[in-house]
């Protein structure tokens, strides 16, 4: 009797951690892979006194003021001058962030800042394609939906023919810890 109820114990644990991986647990782990270390695309933000020709940088100087309506960062007007003998002027600016730019601010120097521009999630109901390598070892794809910040505006898109980017995560089995995303 006390081997039969010795091998149900034995099957019981190593039903509970089994080293097969399903579809279902791998987007389990990459959600949360991805909520943990967000994938996001970055640019330079110049801090303090800048000058911009105002016809020639136009389109930067928009979105630098959009970013100010929404009082992401401080846009100080210190000169504006017109250039001898020529139509176009020099705005000589002072930017600064404020707190409301604290989520999109990755690192901050004393005159520049780096900045999130795309944010990356995984798409809701997403089909996840999931390759076994060997027992311990799985490749996964999966579709991470494209999100733009406001400080989008002042990079180029690396990608702007799409939505969204395919993106590539290796499982990996411990038999202390089960199934994890490596890095």
């Amino acid at each position: 009797m006390k081997k039969i109820a010795l091998f149900f114990l034995l099957m019981v644990i190593a039903a509970c951690s089994s080293e097969s991986l399903s579809v279902k647990q791998a987007t389990n782990l990459i959600e949360t892979h991805t909520e943990k270390y967000p994938y996001f695309e970055k640019t330079n933000l110049q801090l303090g006194e800048q000058k911009y020709s105002v016809r020639k940088d136009s389109a930067e100087l928009s979105v630098l003021r959009n970013l100010a309506s929404q009082d992401l960062i401080i846009l100080e007007t210190i000169s504006s001058h017109k250039k001898l003998l020529s139509k176009d002027s020099v705005l000589v600016v002072n930017i600064g962030l404020t707190t409301k730019a604290d989520d999109f601010v990755i690192d901050q120097k004393k005159n520049k800042a780096q900045v999130k521009t795309y944010l990356f999630t995984i798409q809701e109901d997403s089909d996840v394609q999931l390759e076994l390598n060997s027992k311990t070892k799985a490749t996964a794809s999966a579709k991470l939906i494209k999100t733009s910040t406001p400080f989008a505006g002042l990079s180029k898109d690396k990608n702007p023919n799409a939505a969204f980017i395919m993106q590539k995560f290796v499982l990996k089995y411990n038999k202390e810890t089960g199934w994890y995303v490596a890095r």
